[in-house]
């Protein structure tokens, strides 16, 4: 069992933030499958997505950050965005995590703002080449199907611009603040390991989902755990007693192991900076090429570690400058000043995310009537999966 952190929400601060949300070409015209609203919405197509979903026009303010507004349309869209990735991926109730949507949603559109203060502040701007870039992918299907997705997602022309802009905001302060790594960066950012897991927790069993999103499973009894630890005492006594520690450690590690992912992963785990549980990256990271841990005890169980040496890091390189950058952004935005208003303290999130959703799905269908119907106004042979809805953004 590989024991990485998961998340719940699209919090999209990791490092890889090299994907437009919006960049999708080819979305399908009818939105992937979300729970049901608990009474059907008629969504009122006459109303603007936004007024009909939040009572609110795209240009309020919602936040700001550094004292830059940060208007409706923008923030209710990536607040929809992880809405509809919390539905998707999980199968989730938004409502039940309405509060974590809300505060991620602000965190990620404060963090966009930032970015683009930072490319003026940097004096790295979007490039002429850039631009012309920029221009071409927002028109790359004709002006009705920008209108369309516009419309769909309830942007202004400027907040679409800013939404297709983020890849280049992203690659120009990366390129302007992160070097390349030395080999002792990536050493101590990439690591190799085998283990030995002795479980104290029920993986079969119905997890909880804790505050960073990470999943708690139930204890096992008392008596099992204690039992488990003693084993790992004798594990761990054999391979400090062993002239060849590194093959016994294969031998008791197929023995005993509890890992799931052994069968997959027999030569152990290629891991970088934040994958593994805390616990367990710490006391890799500490151990020397070829040495044993002692016994570590993580939200999964006792682990007995041994660490090997990468075969290439220079594959890294691009990562590591990516967690570079995730470092920096954290803290950009705790440094930030990033202010509420009360339309945003006031918003429900779930009422605003199944009307959304709703309007979407009437306004996709109308689209997608309408290209099927030969008309002067409409290009018969236009592909019908091209308007685009904010749930297609979201696994873009």
């Amino acid at each position: 069992m590989m024991t990485m952190k998961k998340r719940i929400t699209s919090l999209l601060l990791a490092a890889g933030m090299t994907f437009s949300l919006a960049a999708c070409s080819t979305p399908a015209a009818e939105p992937t499958d979300s729970p049901a609203p608990s009474e059907e919405i008629v969504a009122d197509l006459s109303r603007d997505i936004l007024d009909f979903s939040a009572g609110l026009k795209g240009d309020e303010t919602m936040l700001t950050a550094n004292g830059e507004v940060i208007p409706a349309d923008l923030y209710l869209y990536f607040l929809a965005v992880n809405c509809a990735y919390l539905t998707q991926m999980y199968q989730a109730d938004v409502a039940d995590y309405a509060d974590q949507l809300k505060e991620d949603s602000k965190t990620v559109t404060a963090y966009y703002k930032i970015l683009e203060a930072k490319c003026e502040e940097l004096g790295c701007p979007l490039t002429d080449k850039q631009q012309t870039e920029l221009n071409e992918t927002l028109m790359s299907e004709g002006q009705e199907k920008y209108d369309q997705r516009k419309t769909i997602n309830g942007l202004s022309d400027e907040t679409m611009k800013f939404v297709y802009s983020i890849n280049y905001f992203y690659d120009n302060v990366l390129n302007a603040t992160i070097g390349q790594p030395t080999e002792d960066d990536l050493n101590n950012y990439v690591y190799q390991t085998r283990h030995i897991l002795l479980k104290t927790v029920d993986t079969e069993g119905t997890p909880t989902v804790q505050e960073d999103g990470s999943y708690a499973y139930p204890k096992l009894d008392d008596e099992t755990i204690a039992e488990k630890k003693a084993l790992a005492e004798d594990i761990l006594a054999q391979l400090n007693a062993s002239d060849d520690p590194s093959t016994l450690f294969n031998d008791l590690m197929n023995e005993y192991s509890e890992d799931e992912g052994l069968e997959q992963s027999p030569d152990g785990y290629t891991a970088t900076l934040g994958q593994m549980v805390s616990a367990y990256e710490k006391a890799a990271l500490e151990l020397d090429y070829g040495q044993v841990s002692g016994i570590v005890e993580s939200e999964y169980g006792y682990h007995i570690i041994i660490r090997d040496k990468v075969a290439d890091t220079s594959e890294y390189v691009d990562k590591w400058r990516e967690y570079k950058m995730g470092q920096q952004v954290d803290q950009w935005i705790a440094d930030a000043d990033i202010q509420s208003t009360e339309t945003l303290d006031n918003l429900d999130v779930a009422d605003f995310y199944a009307k959304f959703n709703a309007y979407q799905v009437a306004l996709n269908e109308k689209y997608t009537a309408a290209q099927e119907t030969p008309s002067p106004s409409v290009n018969p042979s236009a592909d019908p999966e091209a308007t685009g809805s904010v749930e297609d953004e979201a696994v873009g």
